[in-house]
């Protein structure tokens, strides 16, 4: 075998054997991969910060070093206060709000019959949704007027909501229509998580005679916890990059209220030609985003149980 093998490589020459060795090296197969993503990732990521310094007109292709004069625009200006101080709240409630309901929506769902499996598919769906058809549904259910929602509230007797029209109500309409969307496939993450957990264990623990609510925070949540650290991790970062429901729903109004940083970067730059501001505050973004994400996998991690 040893011999037809030599006999193929010298029969094909040394054209063939250069590629056929080329082709066998791992750092030559994921090149491709690595100059896409500095391309796309890097390369624009310093693009940013290094134009975050200037006031830019990319039609005329003018710009004028401006220093931290972008930077100092944004911390002194009201809107990006509001803007910062509206995606802080919209995070905290969709990671806190949202966690616990996929906790609970998981753990309600774990179950391995046929109407929990069509449950469970179903429960999935808004994830395979486009979110602007989400907002646009959504749109529809929260109108004022004729909106589902205050229909049912009429019905109720209860006070009805502008919904996302409101200046009081439409961020709170947008961290619904957000736990809504990621309701599902984060149930099914959690479902994940329980089904990895060893069925001994819990035989052991009832062997000791231990409570439901005891076996369910000493032994599931730190056992699960891999998976929440995830989720954690994920839709930290899907908040502070939210723009298609504010885009779609609200157009960061009414007042600002609903306008988050993904947004407001948006509209600085397409919006009022302020592209250095628009870069100063996705620099501003970048670090929080980073500054998250380290604190997530350092102080967090330290709590996960890995089996």
């Amino acid at each position: 075998m040893r011999m037809n093998e030599r006999y193929e490589l010298r029969k094909h020459g040394k054209v063939y054997n250069f590629f056929n060795k080329l082709l066998k090296n791992p750092y030559f197969l994921i090149a491709p991969a690595v100059i896409f993503d500095i391309w796309l990732t890097i390369f624009p990521m310093c693009f940013a910060v290094y134009m975050s310094f200037f006031k830019w007109d990319p039609i005329s292709g003018r710009k004028k070093y401006l220093g931290l004069g972008n930077f100092r625009y944004l911390f002194e200006s009201e809107d990006f206060r509001k803007v910062f101080s509206n995606t802080i709240i919209y995070m905290i409630a969709i990671l806190f709000v949202g966690l616990f309901l996929k906790l609970l929506m998981g753990i309600f769902l774990n179950k391995r019959t046929p109407a929990h499996n069509i449950v469970q598919t179903v429960s999935f769906t808004p994830h395979i949704i486009a979110s602007v058809s989400i907002a646009v549904i959504f749109m529809w259910l929260m109108d004022p007027n004729n909106g589902v929602f205050n229909m049912a509230l009429k019905a109720l007797h209860l006070p009805t909501s502008y919904w996302y029209k409101g200046k009081d109500s439409a961020l709170f309409s947008l961290i619904i229509v957000s736990i809504w969307s990621g309701l599902g496939s984060g149930a099914l993450h959690i479902i994940a998580g329980l089904r990895s957990i060893p069925e001994y264990i819990y035989e052991a623990a009832k062997l000791d005679k231990a409570s439901p609510v005891k076996t369910f925070f000493k032994i599931t949540i730190p056992l699960l916890s891999p998976t929440l650290l995830y989720m954690v991790v994920t839709t930290t970062a899907s908040a502070f990059t939210s723009f298609d429901t504010v885009k779609m729903m609200t157009n960061g109004g009414p007042d600002n209220a609903t306008n988050l940083i993904a947004f407001y970067i948006y509209q600085q730059g397409l919006g009022f030609n302020q592209y250095g501001r628009a870069m100063a505050a996705a620099v501003i973004l970048l670090l929080i985003s980073g500054a998250l994400a380290v604190i997530n996998f350092t102080v967090l991690d330290k709590r996960v149980h890995y089996q």
